[in-house]
């Protein structure tokens, strides 16, 4: 009896041993050299169901996670930055916990050597590096723009108080953009057409669903809309001009009555003119999208072209390709400006961009845009403190497939009703006429009732931060 007794539980031992695997790393090899974004893998059961990891670098604590399954099924994943990180040699260390009487115990521990070269590993000339766009006829290039809205405000009284300022964050509309080099000249410049094309990685929809100069709210616009800007642009990325091709009708029609069409200007941007060195500084020039759809046919560029601060920032790695990293900034103020109806007293405007071009394609793979109002206004019904926000949920929800402020004529705009063209690229509509004006920005609660304007709600004073982020991504 006592025999079958010691079966069974060795037979249990066996068991037990093939449900709960070695907690190892398989990847990535010890001593392995990354860089960017890893995928550590552990065996998919390793990990009991009450288990997590902790993740350890050079014996310091830095997370504990419940890793997810990988997509193919066969193992656990935890996602390591290693751009969070210097370059350098470490230890990764991931350890395996069990609560047990409430107190978190370790079962396991694994190990392993890693070499982080995320810019070590991308040499940079005695001389310094040219940046320079390689345009080649018949290549084209589709860019994602995303965009987002994040404002804060704060009354006069409630600042005095010691008060936190409400915020409202609003991730806003995306789209893509084709570029494509229709012809090259001595030099290196190139013939750039830029057009909006159907966003086919939402539903694979056969439109893009976008807002306008003056809209007042998004809309469809399939691709017999989608109209194209040209720019001859130097090997820098400056415009040396731009122009929009007359539209012929039927028998021989001309001009944007005769044609609902969709214009974008987002030029590409402006790369220093000498070779540069981490570190090294320049005149720098931003060039924002301007269209006058007045004078459609009549124009010599799609830019306004503001200068500003450039600098070098450093060589690295980013979504597979060794880049260099850039950054353009600007600051600027002046005394009051309107936003409609609401005058921003002592507005500052900042204004930085970051840049990361490949060095091995010659081109851009990503920038980052960050637009920054500051000033103080005089609004209606704002409430803060504490993370209390007058107007509810950036005023979500209204007619307009619910983009904030769109089309409600009996409240205010949102903060963050803005349309992609608002002082940070050019974007408007032809066919009907010319577009109105950017739109702007206001409080929930100002002028019109808001819905956080009670009854009787008076104006005040409040100081109000808006930044416009845009995100523009190389997806083909």
């Amino acid at each position: 009896m006592k025999r079958a007794v010691w079966s069974i539980v060795f037979a249990g031992a066996v068991v037990l041993g093939y449900a709960q695997g070695n907690f190892t790393i398989v990847r990535p090899f010890d001593g392995a050299k990354v860089r960017e974004v890893v995928k550590v893998l552990m065996p998919k059961n390793s990990i009991p169901d009450a288990g997590y990891v902790g993740v350890f670098l050079n014996g310091e604590f830095k997370e504990a996670v419940e890793p997810r399954v990988s997509k193919d099924g066969k193992y656990y994943e935890y996602t390591l930055d290693t751009k969070l990180f210097d370059d350098g040699n470490y230890k990764l260390e991931l350890k395996l916990y069990v609560d047990y009487s409430s107190q978190p115990r370790i079962i396991d521990t694994s190990s392993i050597d890693l070499t982080i070269a995320n810019r070590s590993s991308i040499p940079v000339p005695e001389d310094g590096i040219s940046l320079r766009y390689n345009f080649k006829t018949g290549v084209e290039r589709i860019y994602r723009l995303q965009q987002r809205v994040v404002t804060n405000a704060i009354t006069e009284s409630d600042q005095k108080k010691g008060s936190r300022p409400f915020q409202i964050q609003q991730d806003g509309e995306s789209l893509k953009m084709l570029y494509a080099c229709d012809n090259t000249y001595n030099g290196g410049d190139g013939l750039v057409r830029m057009q909006i094309v159907p966003d086919k990685g939402v539903k694979n929809r056969e439109y893009s669903f976008v807002s306008t100069s003056g809209s007042t709210g998004p809309a469809r616009y399939y691709p017999d809309n989608m109209a194209a800007v040209y720019m001859r642009l130097t090997s820098t990325g400056r415009e040396v001009f731009g122009t929009i091709p007359a539209y012929f009708g039927i028998e021989g029609n001309t001009g944007v009555g005769n044609k609902l069409a969709l214009y974008a200007s987002f030029p590409l941007p402006v790369l220093p003119t000498k070779s540069v060195r981490p570190g090294d500084t320049w005149p720098a020039t931003f060039q924002q999208g301007s269209l006058d759809m007045s004078k459609l046919y009549e124009v010599n560029s799609v830019v306004t072209n503001i200068p500003g601060r450039g600098e070098f920032l450093g060589v690295e790695w980013e979504m597979g390709h060794p880049c260099a990293k850039i950054k353009n900034s600007i600051s600027q103020g002046s005394s009051a400006a309107s936003k409609d109806g609401n005058e921003i007293a002592g507005r500052k405007v900042t204004m930085e961009e970051t840049i990361w071009f490949a060095l091995d394609t010659k081109t851009v793979i990503k920038f980052f845009r960050d637009i920054t109002t500051e000033g103080k206004a005089d609004f209606g019904g704002i409430t803060s403190g504490d993370g209390a926000a007058g107007g509810g949920a950036a005023g979500g929800g209204r007619a307009g497939g619910g983009r904030a402020g769109g089309g409600d004529s009996g409240g205010s705009k949102s903060p963050d009703d803005f349309s992609m063209q608002d002082k940070a690229f050019g974007m408007q509509q032809g066919g009907r006429g010319p577009s109105g004006p950017p739109q702007g920005f206001s409080a929930p609660g100002a002028s019109g009732g808001g819905p956080g304007a009670g009854p009787g709600a008076q104006s005040q004073a409040a100081f109000i931060k808006i930044r416009r982020q845009f995100l523009f991504v190389l997806e083909k």
